[in-house]
């Protein structure tokens, strides 16, 4: 973990063990994953809301980010970057080394609080299953851009991470998981988006299923009916 890291500012979320694919076009951002490349192949990721184009986003000292490792780098046209990363660990924002022309900032290692209880082994037990059954939904789906491993962490800390990022809730909410220093907070309240996700995911992949099934079976009522010497037009109305 080093002291120092570049920071990019983005309009997402990055959580522990989730991979991101990024596109780099920006100048400032260019140079700083140059810089990164050449220095560990370490950045730091941290979501704000009103990072755009052109426009200064500095995250506030005590935020919390995640730091990210380069896996791949696909150069383009004019310096620009096609990347895949990976989250590591999640950080804290001390203070800012550099400003321009990209942010330096120093920063500590961040995890939650240590918690050994049986009220958490308790839920998080209760939880792999209908988490797995969650993650298998939406990969058949394709409901992320993210790209997750099909293995659930053993750890229940990397665990409500990981459901965090699978969960189809806005970017401030996915933040707000990440910043918090309880594991078993952040379970109680995934617990009821994992099931509800669950449910609306179950059911649209049986909609789906559903569908396949009765085109299937109009298909095969017209050829019956064009076998049995009819004309087939009452299956096709069907």
């Amino acid at each position: 973990m080093p002291d120092e890291i570049p920071i990019f500012p983005l309009a997402t979320v990055l959580c522990p063990g989730v991979i991101l694919p990024l596109h780099v076009f920006e100048q400032r951002y260019k140079e700083m994953m140059r810089y990164a490349i050449e220095n560990g192949g370490l950045f730091g990721l941290s979501f704000h809301d009103n990072a755009n184009v052109g426009k200064e986003s500095v995250p506030e000292p005590g935020s919390i980010g995640c730091l990210a490792k380069i896996n791949a780098v696909m150069p383009l046209e004019e310096g620009r970057l096609n990347l895949i990363t990976s989250g590591i660990v999640r950080y804290k924002v001390i203070s800012y080394t550099q400003t321009l022309p990209f942010l330096i900032a120093r920063i500590e290692a961040f995890a939650d609080e240590p918690e050994h209880d049986e009220e958490l082994t308790r839920l998080f037990e209760s939880l792999k299953k209908p988490g797995q059954e969650l993650v298998t939904a939406a990969q058949s789906l394709n409901e992320t851009g993210a790209l997750f491993d099909p293995d659930l962490p053993d750890d229940p800390e990397a665990f409500s991470l990981y459901m965090t990022s699978l969960l189809p809730v806005n970017n401030e909410v996915k933040q707000t998981f990440l910043a918090m220093s309880s594991t078993r907070s952040r379970l109680i309240r995934l617990k009821s988006l994992i099931h509800d996700t669950l449910a609306k995911f179950t059911t649209r992949l049986q909609m789906q299923e559903r569908a396949k099934t009765n085109g299937h079976g109009k298909l095969r009522q017209t050829e019956e009916g064009g076998r049995n010497g009819e004309t087939g037009r009452k299956g096709v109305r069907e």
